[in-house]
């Protein structure tokens, strides 16, 4: 299925299209969005048979948020209860993502109330085209990824350079008393280097976990000055690198601050 993107309040329509099945001679659909459920019957409007395999959705009134599934069922005559036909949608139906407008809240150096974010979506998608690097295709994934990102920087700020500027701050920066390449840091700043961090770290967790809650693997080795750890369990090892989140943070921490670092995938 092509990547189909719900925008609230917008008359953007799902397109789903089917095999196997004439949707004309339904006597009804019925289309479950999440908690929600509509009928051809009861929501014509929302609910279009567009040909014998063509349905469209009109979902803008939506109140589901994220990753949706959707299901639908065909009845008729033949079977009033209905017939699951989900898996005749040609493309497997997938996710449907629900755009709820941006979710981050940019701390910009002034103290945000309840930031969750150094960068923004569009300094993520202009960083990682000028390197080549593979990002979601849509907002939301990509939004995401930057609040598992600020988790992670979150864990590791009792190794950054300076304190908080203000302690109702809800992320780790902007700081105060940091010095970077021997020069001040002004405390309303956010460097750069940093949201290169939320960055890297972000696009690191498109594949991996950044913080686990739990592990028992022994541990076989462990490299000092870079986030490398190898974890024992039974013969299996694994091993989480991020030597680019490393290398954006490191004029930022105290000395030795990144060393015995490990987490397990």
């Amino acid at each position: 299925m092509a990547q189909n993107i719900v925008i609230p309040n917008k008359d953007n329509k799902v397109v789903l299209t089917f095999a196997g099945v004439d949707l004309t001679l339904a006597t009804d659909l019925s289309v479950v969005f999440g908690a929600e459920t509509r009928t051809l019957l009861l929501n014509p409007a929302e609910v279009v048979v567009n040909s014998a395999t063509e349905l469209s959705l009109d979902l803008s009134g939506t109140s589901e948020v994220g990753r949706i599934f959707v299901t639908v069922t065909y009845i008729d005559g033949a079977s009033v209860n209905g017939t699951n036909i989900t898996a005749q949608e040609l493309g497997n139906l997938g996710q449907i993502i629900v755009a709820v407008g941006s979710q981050l809240i940019i701390e910009d150096g002034t103290i945000v109330a309840n930031a969750n974010s150094v960068a923004s979506d569009a300094e993520m998608k202009s960083y990682a085209s000028l390197r080549g690097l593979t990002v979601p295709a849509t907002q939301p994934e990509r939004e995401a990824l930057l609040i598992l990102a600020m988790d992670y920087l979150r864990s590791i700020e009792h190794r950054m350079k300076g304190t908080r500027t203000d302690t109702s701050q809800t992320t780790p920066q902007p700081r105060q008393n940091v010095y970077l390449f021997g020069e001040t840091v002004d405390q309303n700043t956010i460097p750069v280097e940093y949201k290169n961090a939320q960055i890297e770290a972000a696009i690191a967790a498109n594949g991996q976990a950044l913080l686990n809650n739990s592990s028992q693997q022994g541990i076989k080795k462990e490299k000092v000055d870079v986030l490398e750890v190898e974890y024992t369990d039974g013969g299996y090892w694994a091993v989480a690198r991020l030597e680019r989140v490393d290398s954006a943070l490191n004029p930022l921490m105290m000395a030795g601050g990144l060393g015995r670092v490990g987490r397990s995938l």
